[in-house]
């Protein structure tokens, strides 16, 4: 795939900037379009949530891809669990 970019990172964060510009774009727009009441407020604030939930999921499967997934998920597991049963390494 080719961008207009000279790394893949500068296009993936210009694609969330799109996605933050956009999305709210779109909702204030949808919502004009509905009747007046509190569905309408509903619906945009359910609206943003949404889209700052995809944000958060986008930047964190970043961070993710970016330290490599199997040692993000080795660093996770060290640091949550061992295998002697005890949680957090601390026992009991």
């Amino acid at each position: 795939m080719k961008t207009g970019t000279n790394e893949q990172s500068s296009f993936f964060y210009r694609a969330i900037a799109a996605v933050a510009m956009i999305g709210p774009i779109l909702l204030v727009i949808a919502a004009g379009s509905m009747p007046e009441g509190l569905q309408r407020g509903e619906f945009v604030v359910n609206g943003h949530g949404v889209v700052l939930a995809i944000l958060a999921i986008a930047l964190v499967l970043r961070a993710a891809y970016t330290l490599g997934f199997k040692s993000a998920l080795q660093n996770a597991d060290a640091d949550s669990f061992n295998y002697e049963g005890t949680f957090g390494g601390h026992s009991t």
